[in-house]
């Protein structure tokens, strides 16, 4: 049974729809979702115990040449970090449309079609990256409402076989007449987030105020983060199907 419909909806009926689709498929997304996680516990892990910190004792001329001289190993780090994100969270999108559609569809078979939209995915990224910092640095606010008019390229890319460009053009016109809707849309779960994320970590003070917070805190947070991050690309997936229903796009 599908979870789309043809009319759109208020915005209390599509948060409830969306967590329904989170719950349909959170089985197919949690693998790839805790995967990321994995990979960004062993690369935090890596810097603070492989990567030599700088020693303070230094002169100021002589800290910043020893950054300089480890800032390749951050950027290959962060390459590798960025590329699996990518790959990974595209598979998402797709196996949430499919299950929003009631398809049938392979772990595998969806990673290698994520992996085929790969440099698509990048060369859209390099550009939203390249208008939000042009819109910050202007007056701000324009950097802000870039942020959610053309965060949808990834649904256009993966789902319409858009280019990197086409695709930000496309959630462009796509948000445009209905941004505070769908800032909305997502500043409802973000807040409600960010509330358990501080009762959390509230709590853990209390209880545990001398635990290493690399070891307790960081990994829950970023546990519950790798749960809880699949629910706002289904909000977003229903998000973008409801604005084409308003667009008739």
């Amino acid at each position: 049974m599908t979870a789309l419909l043809q009319q759109p909806r208020s915005v209390i009926e599509l948060l409830v729809a969306s967590f329904k689709l989170y719950t349909d498929s959170f089985t197919k997304l949690i693998g790839y979702s805790l995967i990321v996680f994995a990979l960004n516990r062993l690369i935090a892990v890596f810097v603070i115990d492989a990567m030599p910190a700088v020693d303070k004792t230094l002169d100021p001329d002589e800290q910043m040449t020893a950054m300089l001289q480890m800032l390749p190993s951050m950027f290959g780090i962060m390459f590798i970090a960025i590329l699996v994100s990518c790959v990974f969270y595209s598979a998402m999108i797709y196996r949430i449309d499919n299950v929003a559609n009631a398809r049938d569809d392979n772990f595998v078979e969806v990673l290698l079609s994520a992996v085929k939209k790969f440099p698509t995915i990048i060369v859209a990224g390099i550009l939203y990256s390249i208008a939000i910092t042009i819109g910050t640095l202007l007056l701000v606010i324009p950097g802000i409402i870039l942020t959610i008019s053309l965060s949808f390229c990834g649904y256009f890319i993966l789902l319409e076989e858009m280019g990197g460009y086409e695709s930000l053009m496309a959630s462009h016109r796509l948000v445009w007449g209905d941004w505070w809707r769908t800032n909305v849309v997502f500043f409802i779960p973000t807040f409600i987030l960010v509330i358990i994320f501080f009762i959390i970590g509230f709590f853990s003070g209390i209880f545990n105020p001398t635990a290493d917070p690399s070891s307790t805190f960081d990994i829950g947070s970023d546990l519950l983060g790798a749960i809880i991050t699949p629910y706002f690309y289904a909000i977003g997936y229903l998000q973008y199907h409801d604005l084409k229903l308003r667009k008739k796009m």
